[in-house]
């Protein structure tokens, strides 16, 4: 091939390349994606009523049991107290409950509410009285309550326990 020849070629094919080249798309931007509606705030629910404060709510007393093997009694004691709120002691065939509670005294447990009849501050249940279970296994906490408004509020611990099994 001559020199003039391939002169020529390029010369023409030079031009058609530059020509395809200058037809090909140009990218533009695309425009930006539309903005989204603001959201209205959704309104603000009104708050739910209180509800009364139940036997379940209210703070337990503050205190701790104790447990006397010897005397096969359990004892509240409230903190900074020098009496006993509650105790139970096996007495013969059954649990003495020994309080300043007086009269019928609603017993509140989270298996229902019974009632324990407290003559002269005490009250003697059978040891096989389902109410020594329900206190027993009551979920945290039992309350002794009377007509009148006072009230025991207490943990259930495992001293409870130990009291109703010894007896039996």
């Amino acid at each position: 091939m001559t020199a003039r020849r391939m002169w020529t070629q390029i010369g023409l094919v030079l031009p058609v390349m530059l020509a395809v080249a200058g037809c090909a798309a140009v990218p533009t931007a695309a425009p930006p994606p539309p903005r989204p509606a603001p959201i209205a705030a959704a309104p603000i629910p009104a708050p739910l009523p209180t509800p009364t404060r139940g036997w379940e709510d209210r703070a337990v007393d503050a205190g701790a049991w104790r447990y006397d093997a010897g005397g096969r009694a359990a004892t509240f004691v409230p903190t900074g107290g020098a009496g006993p709120l509650l105790t139970m002691a096996c007495s013969g065939g059954g649990i003495r409950l020994t309080s300043a509670l007086a009269g019928n005294v609603s017993l509140r447990t989270s298996a229902g509410t019974d009632q324990i009849r407290f003559d002269g501050g005490s009250a003697t249940l059978p040891n096989r009285d389902p109410r020594l279970d329900r206190i027993a296994f009551s979920r945290g906490r039992f309350a002794l309550e009377t007509p009148s408004g006072g009230a025991l509020t207490l943990p259930v611990q495992s001293e409870i326990g130990r009291v109703i099994e010894d007896c039996r």
